[in-house]
């Protein structure tokens, strides 16, 4: 035999034993341990699409050869038909809609993902908490998209209240606490908020823990928002105490206090300080004196009411409540509805290095 011919013969045979070797590995895949549901790799599909072309074999025996089942094989030649399929999904997140959701939570590096879905649904982009993950998961966007100029699962828990509210300024909750100056001696901070819009209708450092500066700053929060028809508070003795007592009957206002010693007794104003304390003043390296902290507090009340979504009121912001402007989300949002509008507004809040998102037309 000649040494041409003899090569020949070595290659058919290569050949014949990879084939043989690929037909063993699909049957011996599809009896495996009794596996249910074989998955066969795109060579194995297309060899044996081959094998049948190739010597003929009839689309009823598939089974006997190769152990596969006939709906099988019938969907992967519809597959291969389908004309219209394409690599693109129809409902692909668009790259403006990704860059802005890392913008989000680089500038909000304490919010969970549905809390960034609801900011997102705030500007009229609707993607779900799921979404928002899975672009987190993967790598962060390189190029800017040129029609967008760029200037947490950690969620609130809904508390129980024995009083209902109803409306603006029906039930409203009072606390102190207290922060570091310099990071030695300590200002207290008065809190006030409204539970029905969860509007923060007051934070005010205090120039002491007296009742003599707590009654003036609630008496100040009353005289521009309007006295609400019940005030929660602790037992602590600045709120037990008479003249405290006596400023809540002058404005006709029925105080209602929590359990003693019991943590969450009056949770709505003890989430807000929270947020004050972990996702504004934290984020300051030093508080520098009273007339800081009182810059800071004006700053928190007006990104809280106005830039920040809240969980509980499922996205919205609290002075979209309290003013009865809260935006019409619809029900089915159409898939176009994840482009970017044109009218977004951004404020950036330096000293704390977080970003507001909200349309200009909501201003």
């Amino acid at each position: 035999m000649e040494v041409d011919a003899k090569d020949k013969e070595i290659l058919f045979l290569r050949d014949m034993v990879d084939q043989l070797k690929m037909q063993v590995s699909i049957l011996q895949k599809g009896i495996k341990k009794k596996q249910k549901n074989p998955r066969y790799t795109l060579r194995e599909k297309l060899f044996i699409l081959w094998q049948m072309e190739t010597y003929q074999i009839p689309r009823r025996r598939v089974t006997e050869y190769f152990g596969i089942a006939r709906s099988t094989l019938y969907r992967w030649l519809h597959k291969i038909e389908d004309q219209q399929q394409t690599s693109i999904p129809a409902n692909k997140t668009p790259l403006e809609t990704a860059v802005l959701t890392w913008e989000i939570t680089k500038s909000n590096i304490d919010w969970g993902r549905v809390r960034i879905a609801n900011q997102l649904a705030l500007l009229n982009i609707f993607i779900s908490a799921s979404t928002v993950r899975n672009i987190l998961q993967r790598p962060k966007p390189r190029n800017t998209p040129t029609s967008f100029e760029i200037p947490r699962e950690a969620q609130e828990k809904t508390e129980s209240r024995s009083i209902p509210a109803w409306y603006p300024n029906h039930v409203w909750s009072v606390d102190t606490t207290m922060v570091l100056c310099w990071g030695l001696w300590p200002i207290h901070i008065f809190v006030v908020i409204d539970h029905f819009s969860r509007k923060v209708m007051s934070v005010t450092p205090l120039e002491g823990p007296n009742a003599g500066w707590i009654i003036s700053a609630l008496e100040s929060a009353i005289q521009e928002h309007g006295a609400p028809k019940h005030i929660i508070s602790d037992q602590a003795s600045v709120f037990t105490g008479d003249a405290f007592a006596e400023l809540l009957e002058s404005w006709n206002v029925k105080p209602r206090f929590g359990a003693i010693g019991k943590h969450g007794s009056i949770s709505v104003t003890e989430r807000v300080i929270k947020t004050l304390k972990y996702e504004w003043l934290k984020r300051v390296s030093i508080i520098k004196g009273f007339d800081h902290l009182t810059m800071l507090c004006k700053e928190f009340q007006y990104w809280y009411n106005i830039w920040r979504p809240h969980m509980t009121l499922d996205g919205i912001r609290p002075d979209d409540v309290y003013y009865d402007k809260k935006p019409e989300k619809p029900e089915k949002p159409k898939r176009d509805s994840k482009r970017l509008p044109c009218n977004i507004e951004q404020h950036l809040f330096w000293e704390t290095r977080t970003t507001g998102y909200r349309l200009k037309d909501v201003a």
